[in-house]
């Protein structure tokens, strides 16, 4: 994750660097649009960086279970964010062009525009390669022929922040230079405005998705059905046990989850220590998986 999130950090602030200094001097709303895109993922980088690191804080008095969903809620704020500044900014500066009309690109800021798009674009994918293969590293140990499955799987909101990032990324630089070539060739600046605000809407709508997403994690998400199954059937296989009565979980961050189940051992194992028995059965439940963690584990005897 750290690759991939490093990745993307430093391709949008260079991007973003780019594109506001062509921005500046072309004054083309798609061009500023894309900056204020580019400057908004380095922050929302910057805040995944922060989410991670808080959420490796060990468990106090306030925080006794830890800070592990700091995760979760810094790749909502993310998302928030796609949808609030980048997406609103986009959308309002292109309706501003075609309702009040812009400037007219000449060719040596169509040069311009068009290679730091160039550039833009290089930098974007070298970005979503690194996340992508992190996400098909999963999908191969999964053994999965469904790449969104597999994501589902690995349910780690970081990844699916940083996928979403650069893919809007991308569709926003192919709009964009679509957008100047019209805009140029027509000599009608409006197209350039409507090309900023497409881009506002694609912006919006995937930081919508997004935050819907993540707010799920922020709830108490159940962790993927595949490890519920895993851990049901390898507990309803222990020699101790004749039935689950129920079980529960819920991500407490990318790699720690909440495990309650309630079980029926066996008559004969009744009158032995249950304490005992329940702390062996943690033990081993820890060893095998890796989100499950000994202090996060209850069993209750039925």
């Amino acid at each position: 994750m750290a690759g991939s999130l490093k990745a993307a950090l430093v391709a949008n602030f260079t991007i973003a660097i780019v594109k506001a200094i062509l921005g500046t001097i072309s004054g083309s709303a798609t061009m500023m649009a894309e900056a204020a895109h580019s400057l908004a993922d380095t922050f929302n980088q910057i805040l995944l960086v922060l989410g991670i690191r808080r959420s490796k804080k060990d468990p106090d008095l306030e925080h006794q279970f830890g800070y592990s969903k700091s995760t979760f809620f810094w790749a909502f704020v993310v998302a928030v964010l796609i949808f609030g500044v980048s997406g609103m900014y986009a959308f309002l500066e292109g309706l501003d062009i075609i309702l009040h009309g812009g400037h007219e690109l000449d060719s040596d800021h169509l040069i311009y525009n068009i290679v730091a798009l160039f550039i833009a674009i290089i930098l974007e994918s070298f970005a979503l390669r690194a996340a992508y293969r992190e996400a098909k590293a999963h999908q191969r140990e999964l053994n999965s022929d469904s790449f969104i499955e597999a994501l589902d799987d690995l349910q780690d909101p970081v990844l699916n922040s940083l996928l979403v990032e650069d893919s809007l990324a991308l569709a926003g630089l192919s709009i964009a230079f679509i957008g100047l070539m019209v805009a140029f060739f027509t000599e009608n600046p409006i197209y350039d405005g409507i090309t900023s605000l497409i881009i506002g809407v694609l912006l919006i709508t995937g930081g919508l998705l997004l935050a819907y997403e993540n707010r799920t994690y922020l709830i108490g998400k159940a962790v993927a059905p595949r490890v519920q199954k895993a851990i049901y059937e390898y507990v309803s296989q222990l020699k101790e046990v004749e039935a689950i009565q129920k079980m529960r979980t819920m991500l407490m961050g990318v790699d720690e989850m909440i495990l309650a189940i309630d079980v029926k051992f066996k008559d004969e194992y009744e009158n032995t220590n249950i304490g005992e028995l329940i702390d062996s059965i943690e033990e081993a439940l820890e060893a095998k998986f890796e989100k499950v963690t000994k202090d996060k584990i209850f069993i209750e005897a039925q």
